[in-house]
């Protein structure tokens, strides 16, 4: 919220806060003093949580979850996300999208403006996104890799 109340005026988008959580009441409040244009939906499940993401035009995760990151990007979304463990730079390229140092509303303002700037830098890193997911990072490579591990230990 803070760094989206940053950007000019041209560039604010709708921010929509999905999940619920200790924080949302202050979340809600701070919303109201600085940036009025959050929606928060509280929790989303199934088709109502696909809803969100299907109109979404862009996914940011400013704390660690891969799995989120991964499910926004199975929906062709660019993505935002804090650097955490290490475990998003695989998911997280240049290609299809951006890493912030946490905690830093800066580098998130900037990366916003160059990420709101352009519709069609925003559809390309989509379309990474989804091609990531969709031949490298899923379920099915994850199970083949284990295959072959215990396959090559059993030798």
């Amino acid at each position: 919220m803070k760094a989206c109340a940053q950007l000019p005026e041209s560039l604010q988008p709708e921010l929509v806060i999905v999940g619920d959580g200790p924080d949302k009441a202050r979340l809600e409040n701070l919303a109201g003093d600085i940036y009025p244009r959050t929606i928060f939906t509280g929790a989303q499940y199934g088709e109502a949580l696909a809803e969100q993401f299907r109109s979404a035009d862009l996914f940011i995760l400013p704390g660690t979850g891969g799995l989120a990151i991964q499910q926004a990007m199975s929906y062709g979304l660019p993505v935002i996300a804090a650097e955490a463990d290490g475990t998003q730079e695989d998911l997280v390229r240049p290609e299809n999208g951006w890493q912030v140092p946490p905690d830093d509303i800066s580098a998130l303002r900037s990366v916003l403006i160059a990420a709101l700037s352009t519709t069609a830098r925003l559809r390309e890193k989509g379309a990474e996104s989804y091609r990531i997911v969709a031949e490298e990072i899923n379920i099915d490579k994850m199970a083949t890799v284990f295959i072959e591990a215990l396959n090559g230990s059993i030798k």
